[in-house]
């Protein structure tokens, strides 16, 4: 994995049903303007037509994302507030 220097960018999906399952590691989300922490073992129901922002991860994160239909499209949109820095990684 490459260290997190811009995230995703603000956007959304036109999925109907969306969750994450973080497997292994942790990232961090902007939903809208509040900041949460996606831990292994957690599980989040992105709600339909959210705006998002993967903005930070460690470098072993692995999640499962489940979403319905299998085939949905992404759109940018401006964000609704400014993004906490990334974590730095350990050099090398």
């Amino acid at each position: 994995a490459r260290p997190p220097e811009h995230g995703t960018g603000w956007h959304r999906h036109t999925a109907d049903f969306h969750i994450v399952i973080m497997t292994k590691g942790w990232a961090r989300f902007m939903y809208g303007a509040q900041e949460h922490l996606v831990q292994a073992g957690d599980c989040v129901h992105q709600q339909p037509g959210i705006t998002h922002y993967l903005f930070d991860y460690a470098p072993d994160m692995e999640y499962l994302e489940i979403t319905s239909p299998a085939d949905f499209g992404t759109v940018e949109v401006a964000g609704p507030c400014p993004v906490p820095p990334p974590t730095p990684w350990p050099a090398g």
